[in-house]
C-alpha cells in the first residue's frame, strides 16, 4: 500500500516536472502578431507578420499591397494562416487588423526630366546643363521598389532636333519586374543670354540692374546678339528697347557725355603750351569720339576727342599754327 502511494506521487511529480519543461519551451516558442509591418518584396511571410516565427519565417502567407500602398490585413486571417502552417499562436490580438505598407521610392518628374536631357544632350552634342526640358502632361505619380539600385532608366529615346519633338520610353524597377512609362514633349539646346527686366529709353544707360541673364533655345538666339553681359553694362541704347529683348550690338552704343549744342571746354597742350577756351559743341560724342566744336569767340570750327563730360581735347592734326588760330 505504501510502495504504490509512493509510485504515484513520484510519477505524479514526474508528469508535472514534463508538463512545466513543455509549457515554458512552448511559451518561449509562441508567435505574436504584429500590429503594423513594412515590408519590399511582393510576398508577405510568417516572418513579416509575426515575431518569433523561427523556422517558418520564410513560410510566403499573402501577397502585398501595391508598392507604396499601405494595406490593412484582418487579424484573424494572419492567425489562421500561421496556425495552418504549424506556428504555435498563444495569445490572440488585441488589435483587428494588421497595417501593412509595401516600401517604395517616388521617381521625380525632375528625374524624368535628367533622363531625357542626357539622352537628348549626346544627341546634340550639347552639355546637359543646356538642354531645357519640357514635357507634354502632368506625369502621375510613379512609384518604384524600395531596394531598387536605379529605380528608373531611359528603354527607348526618339528625338526630333529640328523641333526638338522627343517620345521616350521609360523603364521603372517594380521590384519583381519592370513597368513601362511612356513620356513626350520637347528637349532643346539652350543659351544663356542677357536682357532687359525693365523698357530702356533711346540713349538711356544701361546699368548692372537693368539686366539679368536667361536661357532661351539656341536656335533663337541671332547671330548678331550680345551674350556677354559685361558688354551691355554702362552701355547706352540706340532705340528704345523692350524687356525681355535679345540685345543686338547694334542696338547698344558707348553713352553720349555730350551732345550736340552743350557749351564744352576745349583744351590744347604741349611742352611749354597750354590753351584752353570756351565753344559749342556741334555734334554728340561719347568718349573717345572726335566732335566738331565751334569757339564762340572766334568763330571758327575745330576738332577734338571727347575726353570727359564737358570736355574735348584739341589734337595738333592741323598744325600748331591752326590750332592757335582756332583757340583765340
Amino acid at each position: 500500500m505504501m510502495r504504490a502511494l509512493f509510485l504515484r506521487i513520484v510519477l505524479a511529480a514526474a508528469l508535472a516536472t514534463l508538463a512545466a519543461g513543455f509549457i515554458a519551451t512552448h511559451q518561449a516558442s509562441a508567435a505574436e502578431l504584429r500590429s503594423r509591418v513594412e515590408i519590399d518584396g511582393a510576398i508577405v511571410t510568417l516572418g513579416d507578420l509575426f515575431d518569433g516565427a523561427g523556422d517558418l519565417a520564410g513560410r510566403a502567407v499573402f501577397r502585398a499591397p501595391d508598392l507604396g500602398v499601405t494595406g490593412a490585413l484582418p487579424a484573424n486571417e494572419a492567425v489562421k494562416a500561421a496556425v495552418a502552417a504549424g506556428l504555435a499562436v498563444d495569445r490572440l490580438p488585441t488589435f483587428t487588423s494588421v497595417s501593412v505598407l509595401r516600401r517604395a521610392v517616388t521617381v521625380e518628374t525632375d528625374t524624368l526630366k535628367t533622363l531625357v536631357a542626357e539622352a537628348a544632350a549626346a544627341r546634340l552634342g550639347a552639355a546637359i546643363e543646356n538642354v531645357d526640358v519640357t514635357i507634354d502632361e502632368t506625369v502621375a505619380p510613379i512609384v518604384a521598389a524600395a531596394t531598387a539600385t536605379t529605380p528608373a532608366t531611359l528603354a527607348g529615346f526618339v528625338l526630333q532636333p529640328g523641333s526638338g519633338r522627343f517620345n521616350a520610353t521609360v523603364a521603372v524597377d517594380i521590384g519583381d519586374g519592370t513597368r513601362s512609362v511612356a513620356l513626350a514633349g520637347r528637349a532643346v539646346e539652350t543659351m544663356a543670354v542677357p536682357v532687359l527686366n525693365r523698357p530702356i529709353d533711346r540713349r538711356a544707360v544701361i546699368h548692372a540692374s537693368d539686366v539679368t541673364t536667361v536661357r532661351i533655345d539656341k536656335r533663337r538666339v541671332p547671330g548678331s546678339a550680345v551674350i556677354d553681359t559685361d558688354e551691355v553694362i554702362d552701355m547706352a541704347a540706340k532705340r528704345p528697347l523692350r524687356a525681355g529683348e535679345v540685345i543686338a550690338t547694334a542696338d547698344i552704343e558707348q553713352p553720349r557725355i555730350i551732345l550736340r549744342g552743350d557749351l564744352v571746354t576745349l583744351q590744347y597742350s604741349r611742352p611749354g603750351l597750354t590753351l584752353s577756351a570756351r565753344g559749342r559743341a556741334l555734334g554728340d560724342g561719347a568718349k573717345g569720339d572726335i566732335v566738331s566744336v565751334l569757339n564762340e569767340q572766334s568763330k571758327r570750327t575745330i576738332q577734338g576727342v571727347v575726353t570727359a563730360a564737358g570736355t574735348v581735347e584739341v589734337t595738333a592734326s592741323s598744325g600748331p599754327a591752326a590750332v592757335k588760330t582756332a583757340m583765340n
